[in-house]
């Protein structure tokens, strides 16, 4: 008796020492886990070196020439006045035409069952006012014509907008006179009031433009209308057309047949059409004009924000100083990274040989011999523009072989992938390296980046290396021209641009021609001055991080309307 008393009243001592570990697990639970910060480390870059014994055993590949001949050829009638300018899918020739790469659509689209005819508006002096609610009016309006007209021809619409250009194409097997029809029925002059054509439903494109803004904070895509502010400045005709919020409550049909008109008045028009070989391709010239829209002589100044800024973009261009942006989203487990410079035809060549992050300083003794004696600021063409936005952001940005992804994920696991991008445009040109971190390695991937730049203004790039850019450059180029629509496109991005298609062949030969040295001028003209840097995720984590490898840079929260 004297033993089971003393088990049973053991028995509480034990529950309670039970409930005391459960409780303190549960407390220990609570607490937060302290972030361990990923260090710094200095940059690595890829041997493009032929290993021993396959260096003297592979072939010698020759110089990659993309095709000279047009995909489109003008189409010219001096007896018609065209409203636009007519171009014709280049037809296929001779037999050893159909053996070339560059001839390769030709003749598949000799041989296409459907024909695709597309009408774009260009402007390349000024952007057009609120593109983004035209997309979507233009898109709503393909939807009621659809409905309304039962054509199987406008399921195949498809429009692609920039701040410069506006295309709208359909592809179908019908007659070309017949599509072309269809296109002109979204620039005619009541398209969008008058409710017996297929009426388009205003409430619903209201409510996808403040939809659209919810998904873009909700995605991220926010971090983009932040980093072209910065870039650019909130005055410059970019950032005056678009996200027009006020509009985006009030909008209305007259205002939005107005916000056509005016795109439709400001454009220069080009129209493509299918090689005249094939089937129902020829076009009626004559009905065509009595078909095209008549617009309007006179429109209110109210819905015009982008009064000609060209002249002033110089004196009001962000000076971009060491500044971090950042836009707080709290419990975010990624980082969102935009780091990149602005490309100017003025762009300022004085070389800093300031190198940080344990990159060694003598590297920066050897640039000034090979560079030479350089004036500190040079105007620059628009082609040395393109070619160095294009080269730079592939050598660094250009997914698995660029040095950011090796470096930065091959090497040392920071992200799933970083990537670089080229905006030329007619009044800005940039270079964006984008990508996404975890909360603790934020502070090692924009180090990361960085030390890369500095790294690229200092040290020549191997033979190697400048021989494996062109390849995919220029491979880059030949896969294009192998799709009719990616040469359209490349076609309207030259007109906007102003590159006409020698332009073009002096960059590709200017690309063949590259060298260690020349690529150094480049960058030291495109990187130079401060990175415009805009951070997205939980600020009150990343703080620390960043204020403890990135002390000389300040610190800057920004909020998005």
């Amino acid at each position: 008796m004297m033993n089971l008393t003393a088990v049973t009243h053991g028995r509480p001592k034990q529950l309670q020492s039970l409930m005391c570990c459960a409780a303190a697990l549960l407390l220990s639970a609570c607490q937060q886990t302290q972030i361990v910060f990923t260090p710094t480390e200095p940059p690595s870059l890829a041997s493009f070196d032929t290993p021993y014994p396959l260096d003297n055993h592979l072939p010698e590949s020759g110089v990659i020439i993309p095709a000279t001949d047009p995909m489109f050829s003008d189409e010219v009638y001096t007896e018609l006045d065209l409203p636009y300018q007519l171009h014709r899918l280049a037809s296929v020739q001779s037999n050893h035409d159909l053996n070339s790469n560059s001839q390769s659509t030709h003749a598949l689209s000799r041989n296409s069952l459907s024909n695709r005819v597309s009408l774009a508006a260009i402007s390349p002096q000024a952007p057009f006012n609120n593109p983004d609610i035209l997309q979507i009016a233009l898109q709503e309006k393909a939807r009621a014509l659809a409905i309304s007209l039962a054509d199987p021809c406008l399921e195949t619409f498809s429009i692609r907008v920039s701040l410069h250009s506006i295309n709208l194409s359909l592809t179908c097997p019908d007659d070309v006179n017949h599509i072309y029809g269809l296109l002109i029925q979204f620039w005619q002059q009541n398209t969008f009031i008058d409710a017996t054509t297929a009426p388009v439903d205003i409430d619903n494109i209201r409510r996808q433009l403040k939809l659209n803004k919810h998904l873009n904070a909700f995605s991220g895509a926010e971090i983009d209308k932040v980093w072209r502010e910065k870039l650019l400045g909130p005055e410059h005709p970019y950032n005056k057309v678009l996200n027009n919020d006020e509009l985006f409550d009030s909008l209305n049909l007259n205002q939005l047949q107005q916000i056509q008109q005016q795109a439709a008045m400001q454009a220069q028009w080009h129209l493509f059409l299918p090689n005249s070989q094939a089937k129902n391709a020829e076009f009626n010239l004559q009905a065509s004009i009595k078909q095209w829209p008549m617009l309007t002589k006179s429109l209110p100044k109210s819905l015009s924000k982008s009064s000609s800024h060209a002249d002033k973009l110089e004196t009001t261009t962000p000076k971009q100083t060491q500044k971090i942006y950042l836009i707080d989203a709290p419990g975010s487990v990624q980082t969102q990274v935009r780091l990149g410079y602005r490309i100017d035809y003025r762009i300022d060549y004085r070389i800093d040989y300031r190198i940080d992050h344990s990159i060694n300083h003598a590297i920066g003794h050897t640039v000034g011999s090979e560079l030479g004696d350089m004036s500190e600021t040079s105007q620059l063409s628009s082609q040395e523009v393109a070619l160095s936005c294009r080269s730079l952001s592939a050598l660094m940005g250009r997914s698995f072989s660029g040095r950011l992804y090796y470096d930065l994920r091959e090497k040392r696991g920071l992200t799933y992938g970083i990537y670089g991008q080229c905006a030329n445009a007619p009044l800005s040109s940039s270079i964006k390296f984008y990508g996404s971190t975890a909360i603790e390695h934020t502070g090692a991937f924009v180090v990361g980046i960085l030390d890369h730049l500095a790294l690229v203004k200092t040290q020549s790039a191997s033979q190697g290396e400048i021989n494996a850019l062109k390849t995919y450059l220029i491979g880059e180029d030949l896969l294009s021209q192998d799709n009719s629509i990616q040469r359209e496109n490349q076609y309207l991005q030259q007109l906007a641009t102003g590159l006409t298609q020698v332009d073009v062949q002096k960059l590709n030969a200017e690309l063949q021609a590259l060298t260690p040295k020349r690529l150094l001028q480049l960058a030291n003209g495109a990187f130079s001055g401060e990175p415009l840097i805009i951070l997205r995720g939980d600020v009150d984590r990343i703080i620390p991080d960043l204020t403890s490898k990135l002390p000389e840079w300040q610190l800057e929260r920004v909020k998005v309307d």
